[in-house]
């Protein structure tokens, strides 16, 4: 191809010289037609000097022996082998960056969630435009949320609770997913838009269900979310979506600590349960359940919420009248707190629950129990990986990313701690609330432009039951 191109450049610039020689010809003067001759038959045996150049270096025969000179050893053959695989890996991957380079960039759709902002800002908590959430499986679940509750939980969240963890699984995730903003709520209620093409869940498109999410993943409070079939199931049928948001997340906790420790229909007939702080979203559960099942139920709460904790079954009710009654369990003295004095004339107890975060030593309460009693820690433990430091981190690491992969193996979601959430305890939860023997306890309903507010709520002394943000 080069000698072709050559050629055709000699011949053309061949043709312009012999058009200029041929007007210097006709002109009057001898001496520069002389010259101009001279000049021509110069150019013509230039002309034909590179066309004998041309057919030597084309000739195949020539060509092959330049070939054996060059290649006549096996360390010219090593070089010419790993150009032409260089030459073979650069052209391939500059194809493949080009057609990566000259894709269609598709904007990402968004939606409006409540996100922590930042893990320091107080006031870090705000409404933002988040993307929509990817499905990471063939068999989730997409669901446009009409009501998402907020618990305790979140306002730790929004502090760098489990920020460590969180990160780590990040870096093992399919789909880019940055830290912040981090969308906030544990559970909510809404209508499934769209359903995998694996899924065995049975539902449909256009079903009312209910979801719960763990404290390491995305939350649910935003118009759509994506969860995994193994946490979806269909709602209760005779509650609407601002109290079924109320109960998932609370709801299998209360469940798993109760089967966890042996409190069961079967088994709770008799008992005396003390629950802590009754009007949380968790000692409600607590609280129904195990008066419907037979206990005895004890709880202690703030003033203002004692008629709703009565009407939830409680037989004995502890409450505390000023505006901080937290602060009444212990005193410097524990021997003279009033919660002490509260509890001594009365039986011991099998089972004792702590539903809210305390800060002292709650190893007293023991000499208020039977011989066989046990205490629940029923809130979630703080967590050393959020003070690790790097060798820590990368052991965290080689443990989450352990977890990841026997996940795939087994088909299942990674389970990276917390309480135990599934669809089988929603079931069973909705079957409660079918049958009347639990009931949801809201206590005020927001917007999301208002989440300062509900977040001040749901950490006040006053609230009982659920905080919930409703998207409808």
């Amino acid at each position: 191809m080069a000698t072709e191109t050559g050629l055709r450049v000699v011949r053309q610039y061949s043709d312009e010289g012999r058009n200029m020689a041929m007007r210097a010809i006709n002109d009057a003067n001898i001496e520069a037609n002389s010259m101009l001759r001279n000049a021509w038959v110069n150019v013509l045996d230039l002309i034909e000097r590179l066309k004998n150049t041309a057919r030597e270096v084309a000739d195949p025969s020539i060509i092959y022996e330049q070939l054996q000179i060059l290649f006549r050893d096996e360390i010219s053959l090593n070089n010419a082998f790993f150009v032409l695989v260089g030459l073979g890996f650069g052209t391939t991957g500059g194809v493949l960056l080009g057609f990566w380079l000259a894709r269609p960039h598709i904007a990402m759709p968004i939606m409006k969630s409540i996100a922590c902002t930042s893990f320091r800002d107080p006031d870090n908590v705000a409404v933002c435009n988040t993307g929509v959430p990817p499905f990471e499986s063939s068999s989730d679940i997409l669901v446009r949320v009409r009501a998402a509750a907020l618990n305790r939980i979140d306002r730790r969240i929004a502090f760098g609770y489990g920020r460590t963890l969180r990160r780590l699984i990040k870096n093992y995730d399919s789909s880019y997913n940055t830290e912040l903003p981090l969308v906030l709520g544990r559970s909510c209620a809404g209508i499934v838009e769209a359903v995998g093409k694996t899924s065995k869940s049975g539902l449909e498109i256009g079903d009312e269900v209910w979801l719960a999410a763990p404290w390491y993943e995305s939350g649910t409070a935003s118009e759509l979310v994506v969860v995994p079939e193994t946490r979806i199931s269909r709602k209760p049928f005779l509650i609407g979506f601002e109290g079924a948001a109320s109960l998932p997340y609370s709801g299998c906790i209360a469940l798993s600590l109760m089967d966890a420790h042996g409190l069961t229909e079967h088994t709770s007939k008799g008992k005396r349960v003390l629950v802590q702080d009754a009007c949380s979203p968790v000692g409600c559960v607590i609280t129904q359940l195990a008066n419907k099942w037979g206990a005895n139920v004890a709880v202690t709460c703030h003033t203002r919420s004692a008629p709703v904790i009565h009407e939830l079954g409680a037989a004995d009710i502890i409450t505390f009248a000023n505006e901080h009654f937290r602060a009444n369990f212990i005193d410097v003295n524990v021997e003279k707190s009033n919660l002490i004095n509260e509890l001594t004339p009365r039986e011991k107890f099998d089972y004792i629950f702590l539903t809210t975060r305390i800060a002292y030593d709650h190893k007293f309460l023991e000499k208020f129990l039977t011989k066989h009693g046990i205490i629940i820690d029923a809130v979630e433990p703080e967590l050393a990986s959020d003070e690790y430091g790097p060798l820590m981190r990368v052991l965290l690491a080689m443990l989450v990313k352990f977890r990841k992969m026997m996940a795939v193996i087994f088909r299942t979601h990674p389970d990276c701690g917390g309480p135990h959430l599934c669809h089988h305890g929603l079931e069973r939860l909705a079957g409660f609330v079918n049958d009347e023997t639990l009931k949801t306890v809201v206590d005020r309903v927001y917007t999301p432009g208002e989440v300062e507010r509900a977040l001040d709520h749901i950490c006040s002394e006053k609230s009982i039951g659920s905080t919930i943000i409703t998207f409808r």
